[in-house]
């Protein structure tokens, strides 16, 4: 069955399967939910599920295996038309809509336009499938043009719209589709699809990759490919002694973060990789503190388990360290010094260990 491929979204395939059995399918949707959890897979099984020519699509069960079924996979299939951002653009030009000429690395290239393709006669299946990948990247020009194709589709016509939030989405889209809400993963299905997709071999470093993926394969399979896991274990290593590792805790943190070399918004996004790491090792903390049994990969629990034997307060001061790494997060996003926003998170992340809470100024 092709759909195994697809790990933490059962409802929704279920959903699907109840549609196609009474033989109710939308001709709009939109997909939403954290990038790089299975959004466009997602999409193109439910095309090969309309392809497929070996089992029906009533079933609801592509066989994954005919040439049609691979075709969709591979994005050949001439019924299949897919948009995405163009390379460099931060938008959806209105030519990948309409048509027309865009100019791309010194050549101009010509678009027919996915309103114009979805209108013509089907050459292989029995509809047409257009798949939007980056609609929260329409502009408003795109979005117009757009509108007429999504409110009075061909015949047998089914458009899929890939998008992160309903915010992110005008209403008069919004309106027109279907919404379907996609979860962020469970750490526990990511590390089985990475060794599904050997993206790893070893388990264990498989549900590391989970544990600060955020829920997102895509965010795990690049933290593959860089040394962030050493990173995450040397921070780690040093929460395991904070009160007398503070400010080597502090040097790394800023070594990473202050980098003359990294954008705002490239510090930023370190600064949240590094405080989730900490706010995440503080929860095992906590759960642990209340009788609970730690979860995660070997590393986590190990280190969760030195500080919470270790650990002088009670659950409230664990959830102190928690609440001080989030504010620090959100002051990083507000311009603060971050120099001296870590260094004080890392002195009252200390302070609360030494104490079992904060001193209050006498």
């Amino acid at each position: 069955m092709a759909w195994q491929e697809v790990v933490g979204h059962e409802a929704q395939i279920d959903r699907f399967r109840r549609n196609l059995r009474s033989g109710r399918l939308a001709s709009a949707f939109l997909f939403v939910g954290p990038d790089g959890i299975g959004k466009q897979l997602f999409a193109r099984k439910l095309t090969q599920t309309l392809f497929c020519e070996v089992n029906p699509e009533y079933e609801c069960n592509p066989c994954g295996q005919c040439p049609v079924c691979l075709q969709v996979i591979k994005g050949t299939h001439p019924d299949l038309h897919y948009v995405e951002l163009l390379p460099g653009t931060a938008e959806i030009r209105t030519a990948q809509i309409v048509g027309g000429a865009i100019r791309i690395n010194d050549k101009e290239e010509h678009f027919p336009g996915v309103c114009y393709e979805v209108n013509l006669k089907p050459i292989r299946a029995r509809r047409k499938v257009v798949i939007i990948n980056d609609a929260d990247s329409l502009n408003n020009t795109s979005t117009a043009n757009l509108l007429k194709t999504l409110e009075e589709p061909p015949p047998g016509a089914v458009m899929i719209l890939l998008g992160t939030s309903l915010s992110q989405q005008l209403d008069t889209i919004i309106s027109r589709c279907q919404i379907l809400s996609f979860n962020a993963l469970l750490p526990e299905q990511i590390q089985q699809i990475l060794l599904q997709q050997q993206v790893v071999d070893d388990p264990n470093e498989a549900l590391e990759l989970a544990m600060i993926a955020n829920g997102s394969v895509g965010l795990a399979r690049r933290y593959s490919e860089s040394d962030l896991l050493e990173t995450r274990r040397e921070l780690l290593g040093l929460l395991t002694a904070l009160p007398q590792q503070a400010e080597k805790l502090s040097a790394m943190v800023i070594g990473l973060v202050d980098g003359k070399s990294l954008s705002r918004r490239e510090k930023m996004d370190q600064l949240d990789f590094l405080t989730s790491i900490v706010v995440t090792c503080f929860h095992q903390v906590a759960l642990q503190l209340s009788g609970q049994p730690p979860s995660g990969d070997p590393v986590l629990i190990d280190v969760s388990r030195q500080i919470a034997s270790a650990w002088p307060g009670d659950v409230e001061t664990a959830l102190a360290c928690i609440d001080r790494t989030l504010e620090t997060a959100y002051h990083g996003r507000a311009n603060a010094n971050v120099k001296t926003l870590v260094e004080v998170w890392v002195d009252d992340l200390s302070q609360i260990w030494l104490t079992g809470g904060f001193k209050l100024p006498t």
